[in-house]
């Protein structure tokens, strides 16, 4: 019988205090059920961050052009029996750690789209595909956190259709019997993939408007940019900026801070912090990326969250606006749970969130431009505009603009069937200008 074959990505940094002992439980049980266990400590890699450059996809197919260890883990993750995502869970998402990494799986699906329950999703590049176990660890119970991380790693089995999927989330005090009680668990269970409803709940409701907050340190807004495409527009600057703009119209004070790998530095870490200091009003902007915040997101507000509540004053307002390559506003939903719950746990008021499917389709071309290309966004542009009517009057992201922003023009059956196939057609054509054929583009370099 051959011996069965599991990765471990430990995804613990070095603030998250000792964990080893309960992934040393774990281990343990994969051991007993006959497996060969190897672990990969990710704080102790060099590892880029996913940079959404979508090389894996046109240039070459299926390997990520940083040339560093993210191949050796995809290598061994293709070629196991059992994939385990080991991480303490943060504001209900996974560790910076671990979530760089995670970026990286983009590399296991190919460019092509195809539907499954009513979503659409990529298609998986390799036959076989590993079981996928998701284990978090919390300090404190905290049972919406926890369901947050699971149906995070159920959107992540979604997307990655491993053989089988299983999430659990245990404490950092729970003695080893009750872990290892856990641990035999999940090992043979396989878990509902939240589809669909089960992933929409997640979205925040629209906050009921109450009495207008009036910025306690001046009427200054700071637009937090998280895209990784630092070098070339993107949508995500493009909707943060329309909307700062906007803010600076009715008289407020602006500031833009696009997050760079500098961020991993401390000189990083002061600018970032020295920014929200000086802000009332931020606006964090971002791509969906692995069905949540991009690795720098993470990043920026487990540094935000270290720093503390104390000198942060208590009118501080945080928005989030979120865009995915997928058409379906709902794929969204996981993104800005995790936003809401890092304001609810760092002391700021949550004043709201949009969230728009198909962001693509903007690609970085401005709302306004008399030349872009692509369906009409005057929805997009409508929303913005009420939202910033609202925030500068001291008040939360209307509802109305929530709704607006997530409707199409145009059918949303025929919107959805043309950005599939528009999504296809675009990256076989990247790949033509690569020297890269379609059937290249579905390459399995990892194989056995």
């Amino acid at each position: 019988m051959t011996e069965k074959k599991v990765v471990i990505l430990d995804g613990a940094g070095s603030a998250d205090g000792d964990l080893s002992p309960i992934l040393d439980v774990l281990s343990h049980a994969l051991q007993a059920d006959g497996a060969q266990v190897e672990i990969f400590p990710l704080r102790e890699m060099k590892l880029a961050h996913c940079l959404g450059c979508f090389g894996c996809w046109v240039k070459t197919p299926g390997i990520c052009v940083e040339a560093d260890g993210g191949g050796e883990i995809v290598k061994a993750i293709i070629r196991s029996d059992v994939t385990v995502l080991f991480t303490p869970v943060t504001f209900g998402g996974y560790s910076p750690e671990l979530k760089k990494m995670v970026d990286r799986f983009v590399q296991l699906i190919s460019p092509f789209f195809e539907m499954d329950h009513g979503e659409v999703h990529h298609t998986p590049r390799y036959a076989r595909r590993p079981r996928l176990v998701t284990v978090g660890v919390q300090r404190h119970p905290d049972p919406y956190e926890a369901h947050i991380f699971k149906t995070l790693a159920g959107r992540n089995a979604i997307n990655l259709r491993p053989a089988s999927f299983a999430a659990e989330v245990v404490l950092s005090d729970d003695g080893a019997d009750a872990l290892r009680e856990r641990f035999e668990s999940i090992l043979t269970r396989s878990d509902a993939l939240p589809f669909g409803d089960a992933a929409a709940s997640l979205m925040p409701a629209p906050v009921v408007p109450g009495t207008a907050v009036e910025p306690a340190g001046g009427r200054r807004a700071l637009l937090i940019v998280g895209s990784p495409k630092t070098n070339e527009p993107s949508t995500s600057g493009v909707l943060g900026g329309y909307l700062l703009d906007r803010l600076k119209e009715r008289g407020w004070e602006t500031e833009s801070l696009t997050l760079r790998a500098s961020l991993n530095r401390p000189e990083g870490e002061r600018e970032l912090l020295s920014s929200v200091e000086r802000a009332r009003l931020i606006l964090l902007v971002f791509p969906l990326y692995a069905d949540a915040l991009p690795y720098l997101v993470t990043k920026a507000l487990a540094v935000i969250a270290a720093h503390g509540q104390a000198s942060r004053e208590p009118s501080q307002r945080l928005v989030g606006i979120v865009n995915s390559g997928f058409p379906e506003t709902h794929q969204n939903s996981v993104a800005l749970a995790i936003c809401r719950e890092f304001a609810a746990q760092s002391g700021f008021m949550w004043a709201g969130g949009l969230a728009l499917g198909g962001g693509g389709m903007i690609g970085g071309q401005p709302l306004t431009g008399a030349k872009r290309s692509g369906p009409p966004v005057q929805h997009v542009i409508a929303a913005l505009e009420m939202t910033a009517v609202a925030l500068a009057e001291g008040l939360p992201v209307p509802a109305e603009a929530v709704s607006m922003i997530a409707k199409t023009r145009i059918p949303f059956a025929l919107w959805r069937s043309l950005y599939v196939w528009m999504g296809g057609k675009g990256f076989e054509k990247q790949a033509a200008k690569n020297g890269i054929g379609k059937d290249q583009l579905l390459a399995q370099p990892y194989a056995v």
